[in-house]
């Protein structure tokens, strides 16, 4: 291949077959070659492709998966060409198709920088959407550093200096790939702890990301746990009120006719009866499911939570419209508070 430059490679430039390049030049080819999926910030925050022309790169990478590669010495070698170039393909075949990832993610703090958390997303299937981490779920992290916490909660530890002030516990409902209560217990270090929950067969890969970003929630201080949650079953007995959470956090909730009641009978024993307890939700406002963001605000009153602060803002899914830009998604945010009637 040639040397560095502004312009983008043609596929010519790459190693050919017919040249019988060496394993290594293959390999470098194709993590050249690879693509990962358009950001969530604006329309003009996306991931930067490969510096190689589209043109012929999906013949090329055909012809690596049907040539034998009689030159290469191992197996071993043959068959990790043979997967990256497969690889390849598939994250040219939208975001659906793209293969299990690690992806970074940048969260802001009240003191002007940024924390950078690691999470991997397996491969998209339609039974584990679960498992790729959503836009809202992106907005609601960068807004985390800008909730008041010492005024919504005054008996929690960032309140006081004392060492005797007990931190703020806090619970992530649908956590996903873990986003949110991740970035909540970076932000919030030593001040919360945070116990993040989702369906049995999401949990391993939540666990495996908050293994992912343990120097990180160390250095922070940050106190981090993952276990099963299922909505659609009331626990018994129900909680104390020593088991209950100052903060219920999340993002994304609505996908099913029957998820906002699921949710809302989930908030109801589990959070504290304290006024200083909040619930903050972050959701996309999609046509389909209206009814239900409707119906959960509507059950949320019922309970005898109030709306204290809430806003509209727009994000841009790793989804591409239909023109191939950015898609824009209207997500609202709110924070709920107990009525001083409840």
């Amino acid at each position: 291949m040639t040397g560095a430059t502004d312009e983008p490679l043609h596929v010519l430039d790459l190693p050919q077959l017919y040249q019988k390049p060496s394993g290594t030049e293959l390999v470098k080819a194709l993590a050249l070659l690879s693509l990962q999926p358009r950001t969530f910030g604006t329309t003009a925050d996306v991931v930067k492709g490969p510096a190689v022309q589209p043109a012929g790169v999906t013949r090329y990478l055909t012809s690596i998966i049907a040539s034998p590669l009689t030159w290469l010495e191992t197996d071993e070698l043959r068959e990790a060409i043979w997967d990256a170039a497969g690889a390849r393909l598939s994250e040219r075949s939208g975001r659906t198709a793209m293969p299990a990832m690690s992806r970074m993610f940048n969260v802001p703090t009240s003191s002007g920088d940024e924390y950078t958390l690691t999470l991997h997303e397996p491969s998209i299937t339609a039974d584990n959407l679960g498992m790729k981490t959503w836009v809202s779920s992106y907005l609601l992290s960068r807004r985390l550093h800008t909730l008041e916490l010492p005024a919504a909660f005054p008996n929690s530890a960032v309140s006081s200096s004392t060492s005797t002030q007990q931190p703020l516990r806090a619970l992530e409902l649908g956590a996903g790939t873990g986003l949110v209560g991740l970035a909540f217990a970076a932000v919030q270090g030593r001040s919360a702890k945070i116990h993040l929950t989702d369906l049995p067969e999401i949990v391993p890969n939540l666990a495996h990301n908050a293994a992912l970003n343990v120097e990180l929630l160390n250095t922070t201080g940050a106190t981090v746990t993952t276990g099963t949650l299922d909505w659609s079953v009331t626990p018994s007995p129900l909680p104390t009120e020593e088991e209950r959470y100052d903060m219920i956090l999340a993002a994304d909730p609505l996908y099913s006719p029957s998820h906002p009641k699921w949710l809302v009978d989930t908030i109801g024993p589990w959070l504290s009866r304290g006024l200083g307890a909040r619930v903050v939700t972050e959701m996309p406002l999609r046509d389909a499911y209206l009814p239900q963001v409707k119906e959960f605000r509507q059950r949320m009153g019922e309970l005898g939570l109030v709306v204290v602060e809430e806003g509209e803002e727009i994000g841009y899914d790793d989804w591409e419209s239909a023109d191939g830009g950015a898609l824009a998604v209207k997500c609202w945010w709110s924070i709920w508070g107990w009525s001083e009637k409840v």
